[in-house]
């Protein structure tokens, strides 16, 4: 099988960052910070529109940058501790669990801090 190359005209800490900014601005319009994933896709995909993602020469939308550098959306956003996914049966939910992140001011140093933790096997540790 023929591996495809996925260069993007923008670095993943500049997507981050951008994603970031987006995604924490349009949760904070919401009631109670939260939102269908599927709304979250369509308004970022919106508010994002003037910002030319290229891959393979054409343009494409951002959520479809997240899908390819993080496998999906949800991936991204379980990979940081400010946003919470909620599953209920066939609904998927987006939280902003922080919402006193300031969308304007997202530094790498700061999205490093919420970066998820991994959990480690229990079983792995002899408890004295």
């Amino acid at each position: 099988m023929v591996q495809k190359n996925n260069k993007w005209n923008i670095s993943k800490q500049k997507g981050e960052e951008l994603a970031h900014k987006y995604i924490i601005e349009i949760l904070k319009d919401q009631k109670n910070n939260i939102l269908l994933l599927s709304d979250l896709i369509i308004l970022l995909n919106q508010r994002t529109k003037h910002i030319k993602l290229i891959n393979h020469n054409k343009k494409k939308p951002f959520s479809v940058y997240l899908r390819c550098v993080y496998g999906n959306i949800i991936n991204f956003m379980d990979y940081f501790s400010f946003y919470g996914v909620i599953k209920k049966k066939t609904h998927v939910n987006i939280k902003l669990i922080d919402s006193e992140l300031n969308e304007k001011h997202i530094h790498p140093s700061i999205l490093n801090e919420y970066k998820e933790w991994i959990l480690i096997d229990e079983d792995d540790f002899i408890l004295i």
